[in-house]
């Protein structure tokens, strides 16, 4: 598409963020089938940060990309289709429970891309470059002094926490939760003790290993109820549960509904289609 006097070419999975009061339009002809999701805001205060800004670190602050393809575009999706549920009951006039879920909607947005930031970060602590190349012995002392200024300004109580290793666990456990992997091969794949690695996790994030992989579970099932016509059984089988009956019970200890009764909770939606 075509956003003023600049072109973008706009991926599946990805998000664009377009400047108010410039004119955009189609730039080619498309002949494949299309599903996308688009939303007018406004924002107080909004500013464009350089590419090489620290990230804010007040969490009353929004941090939106330009473009950007986010971890989990799908959980977005989910939320869009949601918005236009919500409309579609409490609309078409503005009201509190479309913007709060709109302002909810970016600030996913803005969570997915600090999870992304937060990564990269560890990723250079773990000896590489943002280019992907091995760090050298004067690039390591720079990072090791740019972690300490980003962890004391994010008020962390510095790597002793284990923040660093334990992100690089959940984002492997996110990109993965839906194989057969199990508490013990998590810890296998980075060299812990699966009692050890509970408990590091757990004291990081709040929850255990096995209940993270269940939420990233259970969180793409909810996205495929709602936004697929799959049985149970397959969506069962896609996110990582070869019985169908003990999927169900889980979801429904989870969510307190079963698939079914969440899967009706989304009426008829309003699509554009022009």
């Amino acid at each position: 598409m075509r956003v003023g006097e600049q072109t973008l070419h706009i991926e599946a999975g990805q998000i664009a963020l377009l400047p108010p009061n410039v004119e955009h339009a189609g730039a080619d002809i498309i002949t494949s089938d299309v599903d996308f999701y688009w939303m007018h805001f406004k924002l107080p205060d909004a500013r464009m940060l350089p590419d090489d800004a620290g990230l804010p670190q007040d969490d009353h602050c929004l941090l939106l990309p330009d473009e950007r393809t986010l971890p989990d575009p799908d959980r977005l999706a989910v939320m869009c289709g949601q918005l236009i549920d919500i409309y579609a009951r409490f609309g078409p006039y503005s009201n509190a429970y479309c913007d709060y879920f709109a302002t909810g909607l970016l600030l996913e947005v803005s969570a997915q891309e600090r999870l992304k930031a937060d990564f990269a970060t560890h990723r250079t602590l773990a000896g590489y470059r943002g280019d992907g190349k091995p760090i050298t012995s004067a690039d390591r002392v720079w990072q090791q002094q740019e972690w300490a200024m980003h962890v004391d300004s994010a008020g962390a109580a510095g790597d002793s926490s284990g923040l660093a290793p334990m992100l690089a666990i959940r984002s492997w456990i996110m990109a993965n939760a839906f194989d057969d992997i199990t508490v013990a091969k998590v810890a296998a794949r980075f060299h812990y003790s699966p009692s050890y690695l509970t408990a590091m996790y757990r004291r990081v994030f709040g929850v255990g290993v096995a209940e993270q992989i269940i939420e990233y579970r259970i969180d793409r099932a909810r996205e495929l109820l709602s936004s697929t016509a799959s049985s149970v059984a397959d969506i069962a089988r896609e996110v990582g549960y070869a019985d169908p009956k003990y999927f169900m019970r889980v979801f429904k200890r989870r969510t307190g509904l079963t698939p079914g009764q969440y899967r009706d909770a989304f009426p008829a939606r309003l699509y554009n289609t022009v």
